[in-house]
């Protein structure tokens, strides 16, 4: 665990992997993850349970150090997996179960070896940012949802390229729907609607398609802090 950040092999979250094997990046919340985050420290749900410890753990290792070397220290994680060989082929990675890259140039960085990582036989690659400073195109092959607080974010997400990820009270329909004050048709997470893995369902693995059809994906408030989660953002109905 170099400098706040981590590569797993093999994650054992059922909710993300459905019983197949699937790869993921933590880094320290505090440092990575911008203030502009309305959960940042109030009820992320990264910051609770196994997650949480594991997140302590990385912030004690990277005081002192900036999102770009914890950028760094993600990148050279990447790159490290599986001894620097080859991934098993078609294997998925999600970015930042914990964390985020709140900088361009370490954006670049974590991009950069995912792009090396998948020429060693990895599979998609995902994540959700907070950073409204990034462009989607500083991620390269790495599929990004937008994660905004309110409708009112949605129009800035996809001027900077993304396609949006919202959490609202409670999913009105299985069937994608629109929100007041919004175009974007957004589909309801199927895991939390229906219980399908997301290497199952993969919408989320393919963001700019998302992005080019004027959609996005709604999460119900979900994690052990569900309350503080809809006591803190500006929840939709």
């Amino acid at each position: 665990m170099s400098r706040g950040a981590i590569y797993v092999e093999g994650s054992k979250n059922s909710k993300i992997s459905g019983g197949e094997k699937v790869d993921s990046t933590y880094s320290a919340i505090a440092t990575t993850c911008p203030s502009t985050c309305k959960l940042k420290g109030e009820g992320c749900y990264a910051s609770t349970g196994y997650v949480g410890l594991v997140n302590m753990r990385m912030e004690r290792r990277v005081r002192g150090g900036s999102a770009v070397d914890v950028a760094k220290a993600e990148a050279a994680a990447i790159d490290k997996s599986y001894d620097g060989g080859d991934v098993p082929a078609g294997r998925a990675l999600r970015i930042h179960t914990a964390g985020d890259s709140r900088t361009r140039r370490g954006t670049r960085l974590i991009a950069a070896a995912v792009a090396r990582w998948k020429k060693r036989g990895g599979g998609a690659a995902w994540s959700y940012t907070h950073a409204k400073n990034v462009p989607r195109s500083y991620w390269g092959s790495v599929s990004v949802l937008a994660s905004v607080d309110s409708v009112d974010e949605i129009e800035a997400a996809r001027k900077n390229g993304y396609a949006p990820a919202i959490v609202v009270q409670e999913h009105v329909s299985e069937k994608a729907y629109k929100l007041a004050g919004s175009d974007v048709k957004f589909i309801p997470c199927v895991q939390q609607t229906r219980g399908i893995s997301c290497v199952k369902c993969r919408l989320c693995f393919d963001a700019d398609r998302l992005f080019e059809s004027g959609m996005g994906i709604a999460f119900s408030a979900h994690g052990a802090k569900k309350g503080s989660v809809k006591r803190r953002l500006e929840m939709v109905k």
